[in-house]
């Protein structure tokens, strides 16, 4: 936590329009120290997306609360807002949101609801990383934001997270909860974790940070020509459709295809990776399914739907036009071939 550490958690605050940014070692304990901060606890219940990364509920699970699971929105694969409040109970203490694949979520809906049931929200920001939303930048939105630099994300640390927020008070407290719960040396005032960031992997992070807005608009460019290539094609369905005002960074870039694993299985056989993000909706997922772990769910059909036929094609800054091109001349020969 040197000089390099606090200068990353400045620059990137600015960027997102956070007022502060606490470095710590990955986005998986950035969502745990968060929930902390918001003093979740056992038989509390957090909303959050069936269509998740697992660190989404797992982070919930930490804590002995409850992760509650809804569906997502058609055609926007997020968190559907009439879905939150139909999930609103006395326990409910947090919403967790996520961006799926860089897809802005309802931000302003899931705002409203946060206001007007004095609910906090948690934004899962792993995935936002140079998204917009209609009038807000990403510290515009949740009371606590989160953000992973794992080596897949956009800006990329090697491993690293950050935890963002406009409330000093959370500032204070978070800044104490990746330190081991120490105010000052040898003092602890809470049950904290070693969640220090490494000066090394700050450095890191500076450096990409500079080459961030290059690979934003190049990622831009590879989705663009996926979305050109593939927009008749019957066989398959371009799931994001962004909202009005909005701005997809393009994390993912999926299609919905009912023959997922046929076509899936023939790229790889001429060379094409591909990912299943995500295979199952998280109550699905062992660790919860065997009712090891509590959970509750609401009827989530969207999100079965997406996982059982979606398929992520490859995309990353230093993609060119031309394999972009490649991708789409063959996913499209199979798609005629089944």
């Amino acid at each position: 936590m040197g000089q390099k550490v606090k200068v990353f958690e400045k620059k990137m605050s600015k960027y997102i329009n956070s007022t502060y940014g606490i470095g710590v070692t990955n986005g998986t304990v950035a969502l745990d120290i968060a929930l902390k901060c918001l003093n979740i606890k056992s038989k509390d219940e957090v909303i959050l997306p069936a269509l998740s990364y697992i660190s989404t509920a797992t982070a919930i699970t930490y804590q002995g609360a409850t992760p509650v699971f809804v569906d997502i929105k058609k055609n926007n694969c997020n968190i559907s807002p009439t879905e939150i409040k139909r999930a609103i109970t006395n326990k409910t203490k947090a919403i967790v949101f996520i961006d799926y694949g860089g897809n802005p979520a309802d931000v302003e809906e899931i705002k409203d609801i946060s206001k007007k049931y004095k609910i906090p929200i948690l934004h899962d920001a792993a995935q936002s990383l140079g998204l917009k939303y209609r009038n807000y930048d990403i510290g515009d939105i949740g009371d606590i934001t989160t953000m992973s630099f794992h080596m897949a994300k956009i800006l990329t640390t090697i491993e690293g997270g950050m935890i963002f927020t406009n409330n000093k008070n959370y500032e204070k407290k978070l800044r104490v909860l990746r330190n081991i719960g120490e105010n000052k040396k040898y003092h602890h005032e809470y049950l904290g974790t070693n969640a220090r960031m490494t000066e090394l992997n700050a450095a890191i992070g500076l450096v990409q940070f500079t080459k961030l807005n290059t690979m934003l608009n190049k990622r831009l460019k590879i989705a663009k020509r996926y979305i050109e290539n593939l927009k008749h094609q019957n066989k398959i369905v371009l799931p994001f459709k962004p909202l009005p005002f909005t701005k997809c960074s393009y994390f993912f870039f999926p299609i919905l295809t009912q023959k997922r694993d046929n076509v899936a299985k023939r790229l790889l056989e001429i060379g094409i990776d591909t990912r299943i993000a995500y295979p199952m909706p998280i109550y699905k997922q062992r660790l919860y399914k065997i009712k090891k772990n509590i959970f509750k769910k609401f009827t989530c059909r969207e999100a079965e739907k997406y996982c059982a036929n979606v398929i992520n094609l490859p995309i990353f800054a230093d993609m060119k036009i031309y394999e972009a091109d490649m991708v789409s001349e063959s996913l499209v020969k199979i798609l005629k071939d089944i």
